[in-house]
C-alpha cells in the first residue's frame, strides 16, 4: 500500500501530567466527574487509495481524521458528502484497512449502480464519489 502524501498527527492525553509538565503538543484535561480521557488524533490527506489490487485516484485530496479514543481507532471522511466513509478497529492498520474496505464497497455498490434504483441520499453518495475520484 502507497502511504499517505502528507499525515499530522497529534497525541492528547487528558490527567496524566500537570499542565506545568505537559509536552507541547499534548494539553492534559481532568473531566469534573474525576475520570481520565485518552485521545490521540491524526489527519491524513490522501492523493489516492489503494485496496488489494485496486487503485483510485482522487480528483482533490481526501482528508480524514484518525482518532483513537478510548482504545479504538476510527477513520473517518472530513468531506461532508462522504461521512458513510468511515472505519474503525482496535488497531491503527485495522481502522484505515476498515477504511479503505468501506470506500472500495461504496465505491461497487453505490457508486457504480443505476441511479433509477438509488435513494435520495445513495445518489448524493454517488455523485460526490464519482467527483473525486478515478479508478485506475
Amino acid at each position: 500500500m502507497n502511504q499517505p502524501d502528507i499525515a499530522v498527527r497529534s497525541d492528547t492525553t487528558a490527567g496524566a501530567l500537570s499542565p506545568t509538565f505537559a509536552p507541547s503538543n499534548q494539553t492534559q484535561e481532568t473531566p469534573p466527574d474525576g475520570f481520565t480521557v485518552t485521545c490521540a488524533s491524526e489527519t491524513l490527506i490522501w492523493s489516492e487509495l489503494i485496496y488489494e489490487n485496486r487503485k483510485f485516484i482522487f480528483n482533490k485530496n481526501l482528508i480524514i481524521h484518525a482518532t483513537n479514543k478510548e482504545g479504538v481507532w476510527v477513520f473517518e471522511s472530513d468531506e461532508p458528502d462522504l461521512t458513510e466513509l468511515t472505519g474503525f478497529d482496535l488497531q491503527y492498520n485495522g481502522a484505515e484497512e476498515s477504511f479503505r474496505r468501506t470506500f472500495v464497497a461504496c465505491w461497487d455498490i453505490i457508486a457504480q449502480e443505476n441511479d433509477n434504483k438509488l435513494a435520495h441520499d445513495a445518489k448524493r453518495l454517488k455523485q460526490a464519489l464519482l467527483t473525486l475520484a478515478k479508478e485506475l
